[in-house]
C-alpha cells in the first residue's frame, strides 16, 4: 500500500506510486486554480480542449468519456452543461445516429482561445529540472502510461502520423491522407488532430 511509510521505505514501486499520487493531487489543485479564473471547472475545460484537438468524427461523447475515465452518463452531464452555456453543440453522426458528435460554437472557440495556456503551472514546475533528468522522467512516465493503457486504465490519443491505420499521401487534392480504420480520406489539417483510436506502428 503506497500510503504505508514503512512500505515506501522498503519498496521503490511504492515510493514512485506515492510520488505520482502526490503529483496528481498537486495537478488537481493547480488546474482548479486556473479554471476558477475562467469561470469553468477543470473537467469542462478538458471537454472544450478535447473537442478542439480531436479529429472531427472522433470527437464523440463516448470517446470523451473514455479520455477522462468516466461513464457515458457523467460525460453527457458535463457536455450538457457546456451546451447550456452556449459553448458547445451536439449533433448525430450521419452514418450512425447513435453516436453524438461534439462541436464548439463560436462562443466556445472564443473561450478556447483564452485557455490555450491551461496547464502552464505544471510546465513552469518542470522548467528548473535539468534536461537529463527530464529525459529520464519522460522515458519512465512513457513506460508507466504504456502499461496503464494496456490495462485499460487510460486512453492515449495522438495525431495520425505513426499510427498503423494511417496512409500518408494516398491521394491528391484536399484530402491527401487515408485512414484504414474509418476508411476515409483525410485533409492534412485533420491528420494533425488527436485520435483516440491511435495505434502506434511496431
Amino acid at each position: 500500500m503506497i500510503f504505508d511509510p514503512k512500505r515506501r521505505k522498503e519498496e521503490r514501486s511504492a515510493r514512485i506510486g506515492m510520488a505520482l499520487f502526490r503529483m496528481s493531487q498537486a495537478i488537481k489543485k493547480m488546474t482548479q486554480a486556473e479554471s476558477d479564473a475562467l469561470g469553468l471547472s477543470p473537467i469542462q475545460i478538458q471537454a472544450l480542449l478535447f473537442s478542439t484537438y480531436t479529429r472531427g468524427e472522433m470527437a464523440t461523447v463516448g470517446n470523451f468519456a473514455d479520455s477522462i475515465g468516466t461513464t457515458h452518463v457523467t460525460a453527457v452531464k458535463i457536455i450538457n452543461g457546456l451546451v447550456t452555456k452556449g459553448l458547445m453543440s451536439k449533433s448525430q453522426k450521419p452514418e450512425d445516429r447513435r453516436v453524438t458528435l461534439l462541436v464548439l460554437t463560436s462562443k466556445g472557440e472564443e473561450v478556447v482561445s483564452h485557455i490555450k495556456g491551461f496547464g502552464h503551472s505544471l510546465e513552469e514546475a518542470l522548467q528548473p529540472i535539468s534536461d537529463e533528468t527530464i529525459e529520464k522522467l519522460e522515458l519512465g512516465l512513457g513506460s508507466i502510461i504504456s502499461v496503464m493503457e494496456k490495462r485499460g486504465d487510460l486512453v492515449v490519443a495522438e495525431p495520425c502520423l505513426g499510427c498503423i491505420h494511417f496512409r500518408p499521401h494516398a491521394n491528391d487534392g484536399a484530402t491527401p491522407h487515408y485512414c484504414n480504420l474509418i476508411q476515409k480520406y483525410l485533409s492534412h489539417e485533420a491528420s494533425l488532430k488527436e485520435c483516440p483510436e491511435h495505434t502506434p506502428s511496431p
